[in-house]
């Protein structure tokens, strides 16, 4: 019979995405003895797989007031940038409940002023990073436009560019030829578009997360690829099971991105809580193109496309809310595809098949970053839904300064666990304006 083997750190870090890789450097940073758990495959996290968009605008959450108007074709799963699985939607009642609530603009406005703080400070946070790691050069300052087919499309997005107005982030807005003339590479006409310049973009975010593992190790930590869920507290701290054993320490931090409410159920964390699947693919762009030289929203199409490398783009596509173990669904990323087709002079799809992942979704847009109520120890960071990947090292940074009973770098009180913790006791507010019904 195989005798079980007990490891011991100062920290375990739950969660080998972006946020907690992050964290886990930054706790070495501070001289801790870090053990990473993570059991998942590289590919399907959704560092992996995003746009590589750093940028401080992204400020956005997406349950906006513009919501109302859109619910019905929403219901429908006819607006591209959204596709519904209503069942799975009734079983996240919760997350439902106070994904109505927040979206009205009050509502968006304070979410907003409280990313400010953490999206302002990703950029610089991401370049530091990876200087240390090697990997500058994966990060270029090139800024991101979202395209407007119509103007009235344009029109619609006043409240948005009022917002980030205020907070001094950085807009300069193109008309149909100042477009053409940013991208020379788009083949569709837009009537207008909107470039955020004070915006990174990451050329193979897979090669960064490696670059970033690399230096992790290179400080002394500790990784583990078999972790269960078992997370449970002991008499002086944390402990996690796995198939050989346990891991012991002080404190752990759950960054398990959209497992994190899983995990935490079993502690009796009920979080508001859901999973935005998204798809992506990859196709070299026709060698008559001229390069795409940064990321593009087509919020007409509800997709984007992104250079990732020589003559290679990613397409992505909108939000999907469906069971994060769910059998992947390709009707978003094939209409994205169709959509890129038309946007750019496309060759060939490098792809055998879309890959998915799921992010971690909160209702009203913020992550979750803090203690837990109720057990001494443990540090929440997850929920970073669209900016996991963008915000990872300052949210790590954050858990450094937590854990070692340090002020936080920026304000976390609009991050607390405690806001979407149990069901909501009151009908969620109407929109803006709209008459409550008896």
């Amino acid at each position: 019979m195989a005798v079980e083997q007990t490891t011991k750190a100062d920290v375990i870090v739950i969660g080998g995405g972006m946020v907690g890789l992050a964290s886990a450097i930054a706790l070495r940073d501070r001289g801790l003895d870090v053990l990473l758990c993570d059991p998942g495959e590289a590919r399907a996290r959704t560092s992996y797989g995003n746009a590589g968009v750093v940028s401080r605008g992204s400020i956005f959450p997406m349950s906006s007031p513009a919501l109302w108007a859109k619910l019905p074709t929403y219901l429908r799963n006819a607006d591209r940038g959204l596709r519904l699985r209503h069942t799975h939607v009734a079983r996240v009642l919760p997350w439902t409940a106070h994904f109505l609530a927040a979206a009205r603009t009050s509502a968006w406005e304070r979410a907003a002023a409280a990313l400010v703080p953490l999206t302002s400070a990703a950029l610089p946070e991401h370049l530091g990073l990876a200087e240390r790691a090697g990997a500058g050069h994966l990060i270029r300052r090139c800024g991101w436009i979202k395209l407007y087919r119509t103007p009235e499309a344009f029109t619609g997005a006043a409240l948005e560019r009022a917002i980030l107005a205020r907070h001094g982030v950085a807009v300069d807005l193109l008309d149909a030829e100042a477009v053409r003339e940013a991208e020379p590479a788009l083949i569709r006409a837009y009537a207008h578009g909107m470039l955020l310049p004070e915006t990174g973009a990451v050329s193979d975010p897979g090669a960064l997360m490696e670059a970033y593992q690399q230096l992790y190790a290179d400080l002394g930590g500790r990784s583990l690829g078999m972790v269960t869920t078992g997370l449970q507290p002991t008499e002086d701290g944390w402990q996690v099971r796995h198939a050989e054993g346990a891991v012991q320490a002080r404190q752990v931090v759950l960054a398990a991105g959209a497992a994190s409410g899983e995990i935490a159920r079993g502690l009796g964390y009920r979080f508001a809580f859901a999973a935005e699947r998204g798809y992506h693919t990859h196709y070299a762009l026709h060698p008559d193109s001229p390069a795409l030289t940064r990321p593009v929203l087509d919020t007409g199409a509800g997709s984007i496309v992104a250079p990732m490398g020589e003559g290679r783009v990613r397409v992505l596509s909108g939000v999907e809310l469906n069971a994060r173990a769910a059998p992947p669904d390709y009707v978003q990323i094939e209409a994205a595809a169709r959509e890129a087709a038309g946007t750019l002079r496309l060759g060939a799809n490098l792809d055998n098949r879309p890959w998915m992942g799921a992010r971690p979704s909160t209702p009203d847009g913020l992550p979750v970053i803090g203690p837990a109520p109720r057990h001494r120890g443990l540090i929440f960071a997850f929920g970073h839904g669209h900016i996991g990947l963008s915000t990872g090292p300052i949210t790590g940074r954050l858990v450094a300064d937590l854990a070692t009973g340090r002020e936080p770098a920026i304000p976390v009180a609009p991050f607390a666990p405690q806001r979407l913790l149990g069901w909501p006791r009151r009908r969620p507010p109407q929109p803006d304006g709209a008459m409550a019904r008896p």
